[in-house]
């Protein structure tokens, strides 16, 4: 009796809260950053790899069950080796993308997935209390790589294509570098693209549509920018507009369609596995030679767009001294042209409209 009476005051308790969150009037404000606090001088990196820690969470099922934790640390201690690795790649990294990096709630280390070796970026909107976190990880297979930029570009595009025969996998065109291998340079790239995640959903760059779901606990962005650099030139924006989502997992296209019919993912994956892989290599030499998305890895979805245009700012940022040159083919591929050719240059410029490019909160 008293158990039943309990549950019948929880379940009250429970409908009571919802009714109160419901009248909760939407943010009509641009949204404050949770990058906040203050940095301390780190020119070596080591303070931030000492922040590292593993953690087993899995940010895309968090709250799905009506529930929410915010992400914790295992018990597994970050090896002093990965550390070191942090420690390098923090010390590459431009300014702006320091300033976010030490302002990070809590920076984690995970296992690689079956399915590779990524990590995750996650912002913790109000509606998961406390509703203040920035969070950021990165796999122990991406801290023990010694791969290069070109190397891990390729890998990125088996995952995309989803061929699992070596044979196959082996005829698809490859990004090749005449520079040495620089695995402190992949593990930043790692970061780039987590963090590019993370700061789309701090800055709900992406939220400009009032029925975006992130607008239940975010407001506008400071910058409309999103819609006409990303969608409008390049995203079937009717697709978008439908199936707009503040969480998305690798090489998925959530319905999303790029509007040149030539960089396709659907494309890509269907003449892979009809085994036309010249076909195949035809979309993945259209994607650089478009000048529209920075790789491969861009064309599932506009967030993708998004996370893979700032890694490549970031690169390109890092090694200001140092073209960053693939060779694709008998195409050459120069990050730097790429930033600055029609397309990618606004969308890069939104980036800095958004707060990208800043290390301030």
């Amino acid at each position: 009796m008293k158990s039943s009476t309990l549950f019948t005051s929880v379940v009250l308790m429970m409908a009571a809260y919802s009714v109160q969150a419901a009248e909760q009037p939407k943010p009509t404000e641009p949204p404050v950053s949770h990058f906040q606090g203050t940095c301390d001088s780190d020119p070596d990196g080591k303070k931030f790899a000492e922040k590292a820690c593993y953690t087993s969470y899995n940010p895309g099922k968090a709250g799905t069950d009506g529930t929410y934790r915010p992400p914790a640390c295992d018990k597994r201690k970050v090896s002093d080796q990965q550390k070191a690795v942090l420690a390098k790649a923090y010390s590459r990294a431009p300014d702006y993308m320091k300033g976010k990096l030490c302002r990070l709630t809590q920076l984690f280390v995970t296992k690689a997935d079956v399915w590779g070796p990524w990590g995750w970026g996650f912002w913790e909107g109000a509606d998961r209390p406390p509703g203040k976190g920035v969070y950021l990880a990165i796999s122990d297979s991406e801290l023990a790589t010694r791969k290069s930029v070109a190397e891990t570009e390729n890998e990125t595009v088996d995952r995309l294509v989803r061929l699992r025969g070596r044979f196959d996998r082996a005829r698809l065109l490859r990004l090749r570098s005449a520079a040495p291998a620089d695995p402190e340079l992949t593990v930043l790239a790692g970061l780039a693209h987590e963090l590019g995640h993370t700061l789309l959903a701090d800055s709900n760059g992406d939220g400009v549509d009032p029925a975006h779901p992130r607008r239940e606990v975010s407001g506008p962005p400071q910058s409309a920018c999103f819609e006409d650099a990303f969608i409008n030139a390049s995203w079937d924006s009717r697709r978008f507009h439908q199936n707009m989502r503040r969480w998305v997992d690798f090489g998925e296209q959530y319905n999303n369609r790029p509007k040149n019919p030539d960089v396709s993912l659907s494309r890509l994956r269907t003449l892979a596995r009809q085994g036309r892989i010249g076909a195949a290599n035809d979309v993945i030499r259209s994607v650089y030679s478009s000048h529209e998305f920075a790789s491969p890895a861009a064309i599932p979805n506009p967030m993708e767009d998004v996370a893979e245009t700032y890694k490549y700012k970031v690169l390109a940022d890092a090694t200001p001294n140092q073209a960053i040159e693939f060779r694709l083919g008998g195409q050459d591929v120069n990050v730097s042209d790429l930033l600055n050719s029609n397309v990618l240059a606004k969308k890069v410029e939104c980036l800095r409209a958004l707060g990208f490019l800043t290390g301030q909160p």
